[in-house]
């Protein structure tokens, strides 16, 4: 019983997969290093001012992302408590600018 085990090979191991894609194809598929890290700068971004309690809109997640390129963080910095007041600097200069201009 043991000896039949052994000489019975897994047909999926020794046969490719007809679905199975080469690698140079899922490289193709796959987001581009640069996207994926903007997409979680946007994400962090969302994160840190739902956090603060903000008022989130695209303008805004758009300056959190500049000013964290800006400030040259890495994209886990942007959780930090550093680049919360950053960001609460940030947008209530926005605010005082806005009453300003009206």
């Amino acid at each position: 019983m043991v000896e039949d085990q052994v000489n019975q090979s897994d047909p999926q191991v020794l046969t490719p997969n007809k679905n199975s894609v080469s690698l140079e194809e899922q490289e193709k598929k796959y987001t581009a290093l640069e996207t994926r890290k903007y997409i979680c700068r946007a994400a962090n971004a969302v994160r840190g001012l739902s956090t603060l309690g903000f008022i989130i809109t695209s303008e805004i997640i758009r300056g959190v992302i500049d000013l964290s390129l800006s400030a040259n963080l890495d994209i886990h910095d942007m959780l930090g408590s550093e680049f919360c007041v950053l960001v609460a600097e940030k947008e209530a200069e926005r605010r005082s600018s806005n009453k300003k201009k009206r």
